[in-house]
């Protein structure tokens, strides 16, 4: 069976998009690196905002194509939850096959308990059906005010210097920030290739945008996570695993979807709301059950997220 060009092309555009992101995320490292912050905040804000980046730019491109007339409300939302399972039922079950992961209690109860509340408020804002602009600067702000308690557990707002041991890179810092400015470069234009492409196929297919977005969009977007998840286990930092994916997460509940209705209202589709969301926080709820136990998530843990994420792919297929 052949490929079709819009296929063949969004494909290519989630390729793109993964190894720009690795690009980005490699440099971003190097940069951190120089300010001597922990493996965790890596993990919450270097790795999450950078790989994290495929999400925003495919969000804020179907946003601005609304500005043309152009109906993308589904996949702005699909891309948004598609993520997030991407994150916690791909990269992590993977990951969990490759190692141990775990996570100091105090520390997981305090992420745990704010990525419950974004993915809440997340639902609270789509029950009326769309997102309006006050409820963007809500999501908006809630992730400001995240990003803040992140830099102030690091001692980063006191002035404090980070925890690392390891030894910043001696020198080639204008070199690392010019491949990073490349490699988002490639992430827009790579996010403006998938958007496209992703609407073609959307009405080829004959399915709803939010489709394309929770299965295809979703899983490639979440490439960067997956490649960071199971190389850091491999490596031996956890710590980067697990922060990059809640840190991933908690961005993507609030962030794509507020900036996108910062410019135009967002619709949310009614059947997301139902059924796609709650799904999602009871996966939320068991990951961080495994983490909270002192065996943490391995390969027990990690077959049967995986089995979970693969079932509700299945389920939304053919539901679509």
């Amino acid at each position: 069976m052949l490929i079709s060009a819009p296929l063949a092309l969004l494909l290519l555009g989630l390729a793109a998009i993964a190894w720009s992101t690795r690009i980005v995320v490699d440099n971003a490292i190097e940069v951190a690196r120089h300010h001597r912050v922990s493996d965790f905040f890596i993990g919450v804000v270097v790795l999450a905002v950078g790989s994290d980046l495929p999400e925003l730019v495919v969000t804020l491109d179907a946003a601005f194509r609304q500005f043309a007339g152009e109906e993308t409300d589904n996949l702005i939302i699909g891309n948004a939850i598609g993520s997030c399972f991407g994150q916690l039922g791909l990269a992590l079950g993977l990951a969990g096959l490759m190692g141990r992961l775990s996570m100091r209690r105090a520390q997981l109860v305090r992420h745990g308990a704010i990525l419950l509340a974004a993915t809440a408020l997340l639902g609270v804002v789509g029950l009326d059906g769309q997102v309006h602009r006050a409820e963007a600067t809500a999501l908006v702000l809630v992730f400001a005010g995240y990003l803040y308690f992140v830099l102030q557990e690091e001692g980063l707002t006191t002035g404090r210097k980070g925890r690392r041991s390891e030894s910043p890179p001696p020198d080639g810092i204008v070199g690392y920030w010019i491949r990073l400015l490349i490699g988002l470069a490639a992430v827009v234009l790579s996010g403006e290739l998938i958007v496209r492409e992703a609407m073609v196929l959307a009405v080829q297919w004959g399915v709803d945008q939010s489709l394309i977005g929770i299965t295809i969009i979703g899983v490639g977007t979440s490439l960067p996570e997956v490649v960071i998840a199971v190389a850091a286990v491999v490596k031996g930092r956890a710590g980067l695993t697990v922060g990059n994916l809640i840190g991933s997460n908690t961005l993507d509940t609030l962030l794509p979807v507020g900036l996108a209705a910062l410019l135009v209202p967002v619709d949310f589709p009614r059947h997301i709301l139902a059924f796609d969301l709650p799904f999602l926080m009871g996966l939320t709820l068991l990951v961080l059950t495994f983490l909270y136990r002192r065996r943490g998530v391995q390969k027990p843990e990690g077959v049967l997220v995986l089995g979970i994420y693969a079932a509700y792919l299945v389920m939304v297929w053919r539901g679509g």
